[in-house]
């Protein structure tokens, strides 16, 4: 027996398309297997599942996940805004956003078919809410992710170690803030430096140092910032209106040491 897959053709002009478009214009429900991994954790393509999908009704709403057309492949995707007569889509488990036009959105989603035959309303209270905390979920960390890409860091690195000079150098007596009060228990100004060096791991993994090996990448980032946090401690050594302090030392060391930790997490 020839044990091999069989994969519907899903390309511009594909018959599979056509008739798709076909059956839900005449108000059919279609039930079409959905598979890759751009909707996770909604719907798992890994699984062999089929999707329900059910003519428009009314006009699509912000949070439905539809099929539309794009790029003349069918998509099912996750409505983000409406822009005049643009809608705008993207998979739950993607960075890349697709612009399409009022007439390519064909269906909506309204049940998943799981392989033991089991089928879950995407229509109930508790799917929706579940479905609204993953899209919130993925609409932040896809912000973040942007806002500190590779191409933001490039100017954000000068703004960081530029305002790390001016906190560690200027005189800070004009502030007016009491830096020896105590929070949770530790001191102010402690606090202070262990919260600034923590960033600094980030701003460094860019620079020629860092290539090579994961281990010797984490341990070349966190030498470099306890280097720079002994420097910016040391000078203050010199400078008449600021003192050398080795607890704040220890705290700069901390500071550089947990943010380094979370760049070694956030790579595995």
């Amino acid at each position: 027996m020839d044990d091999r897959r069989i994969i519907m053709p899903n390309g511009k002009g594909s018959f599979i398309v056509e008739e798709i478009r076909q059956r839900l214009e005449e108000g059919h429900t279609v039930r079409i297997s959905f598979g890759g991994t751009s909707m996770l954790p909604m719907i798992d393509g890994r699984t062999n599942i089929l999707v329900h999908l059910e003519p428009l009704q009314h006009e699509p709403q912000v949070g439905d996940i539809c099929l539309f057309l794009f790029e003349g492949q069918c998509v099912i995707h996750r409505l983000l805004r409406v822009k005049g007569e643009e809608f705008v889509f993207r998979g739950d488990n993607c960075m890349r956003e697709e612009h399409v036009r009022r007439d390519a959105v064909m269906a909506r989603l309204k049940a998943i078919e799981y392989s033991d035959g089991r089928i879950e309303s995407c229509d109930t209270s508790s799917w929706r809410r579940r479905s609204r905390r993953v899209s919130i979920r993925r609409t932040l960390a896809n912000g973040v992710r942007r806002a500190l890409s590779r191409s933001n860091r490039r100017w954000m690195r000068w703004v960081y170690f530029a305002l790390l000079v001016i906190l560690m150098w200027a005189p800070l007596g004009f502030v007016g803030i009491p830096l020896n009060n105590f929070v949770f228990g530790i001191r102010l100004d402690h606090l202070i430096h262990a919260s600034v060096y923590i960033p600094c791991a980030f701003f460094l993994m860019d620079y020629p140092f860092s290539s090579g090996r994961r281990r010797s990448l984490g341990v070349s980032v966190w030498l470099v910032g306890a280097v720079i946090g002994i420097l910016t401690e040391t000078v203050q050594y010199m400078l008449p209106y600021r003192g050398f302090d080795i607890n704040d030392l220890v705290a700069n060391f901390l500071g550089v040491t947990i943010g380094w930790l979370i760049i070694r997490i956030l790579k595995k």
